[in-house]
């Protein structure tokens, strides 16, 4: 009985501590406060709207060449050159020694050969005084004509190891050789051009009316701009100053000057480097040209709603302001309205 006495005891306990609360459960923990959500703050990346200069205008490449143009060469034979008298960039005058070859064993032949000339005609100067019959100094006056004849052959062939200028103009190039090496006939040796007879031939890939004859252009060679003058051109089709346009009649019917497979544009200008000839300058044709208005990069402006906006940052707050596009030259736009002078542009 004792011991069923304990038990129920022991259980009575048990269930007493159940009931009286949480003694033996862990305290609870502590609430916290809800987080609190801070706006952060948005960067902008900007640039400043400004008055600028914009130019729509076409850029075409080209080669330059010369209307005058003389390329020197031996054309009969081949031979050692003796000198060359000429270097690029040295004027030259027509009929100035520009090369020759070396005629060191031509010339001993022609020493004999002078000889023979001058005893023949001593012979015959003999038969004369003799009064010898018509007959002998017949004979001698021919032996005269022929050592003269062959003597003649061997002048021609010394001259002909001569080059000569057939222009006044600039040396723009001279063949690298020294004393002694060999050059073969039709080899250039020496090219003089006109340095004031320069054009370019150009082939645009867009707008081609715009290239009218007698129209301005700018020509752009080795970072330096040299006016120009459009001479030819595909359609014959010219500019007229005064109207800012194609040449028209009366009836407004262009008026046609001669075709030409080429655009041809001509230096008003002198170029001072004779070594322009060959190589590649642009030329820059004016469309149309605005000064002191507000120009931003074209990327700038977006479109919403089928409408050009632009976004500034006002206040530090982003403000979409829709604007009107004028003229356009490559990645740079005139804005004639929407913006002023000052205003910061979001770019990101």
């Amino acid at each position: 009985m004792k011991s069923t006495r304990t038990v129920l005891i022991s259980l009575a306990l048990a269930a007493a501590t159940a009931l009286s609360g949480c003694y033996f459960l862990p305290e609870e923990e502590e609430l916290l406060e809800a987080p609190v959500v801070k706006e952060s703050e948005v960067s902008y990346i900007t640039t400043t709207a400004e008055l600028k200069d914009i130019t729509s205008q076409i850029l075409t490449p080209g080669t330059i060449a010369s209307g005058t143009e003389y390329n020197a060469r031996f054309s009969e034979t081949g031979g050692n050159i003796k000198a060359v008298y000429v270097s690029a960039g040295e004027s030259v005058e027509k009929g100035q020694l520009l090369a020759e070859f070396d005629t060191y064993d031509l010339d001993k032949q022609i020493e004999l050969k002078e000889l023979e000339v001058y005893r023949e005609q001593l012979e015959y100067d003999i038969a004369v005084e003799k009064h010898e019959s018509e007959t002998v100094k017949a004979k001698e006056q021919l032996d005269v004509q022929l050592e003269q004849n062959e003597l003649d052959k061997l002048y021609a062939e010394r001259e002909a190891a001569k080059l000569y200028s057939e222009v006044s103009g600039t040396v723009s190039y001279v063949l690298t050789c020294s004393p002694g090496d060999w050059v073969n006939p039709g080899v250039t040796v020496v090219t003089v051009i006109d340095i004031t007879d320069l054009y370019i031939k150009i082939d645009p890939e867009k707008d081609i009316g715009e290239f009218l004859i007698g129209r301005p252009i700018t020509i752009r060679y080795n970072g330096e701009y040299f006016d120009g003058t459009i001479i030819r051109n595909k359609s014959g089709r010219q500019w007229s100053e005064e109207a800012a346009g194609p040449l028209v009649d009366e009836n407004g019917e262009d008026i046609l000057a001669e075709e030409s497979e080429d655009i041809v544009v001509k230096f008003n200008d002198i170029i001072p480097e004779s070594s322009a000839v060959g190589n590649i300058a642009d030329t820059l044709l004016i469309l149309d040209k605005r000064e002191n208005v507000i120009v931003i990069s074209a990327n700038l402006v977006k479109k919403v709603n089928g409408v050009d906006v632009v976004y500034l940052l006002k206040n530090n707050e982003r403000v979409q302001v829709n604007v009107t596009k004028g003229l356009q030259s490559g990645s740079m736009v005139e804005i004639t309205s929407g913006l002023e002078p000052g205003d910061e542009i979001i770019i990101r």
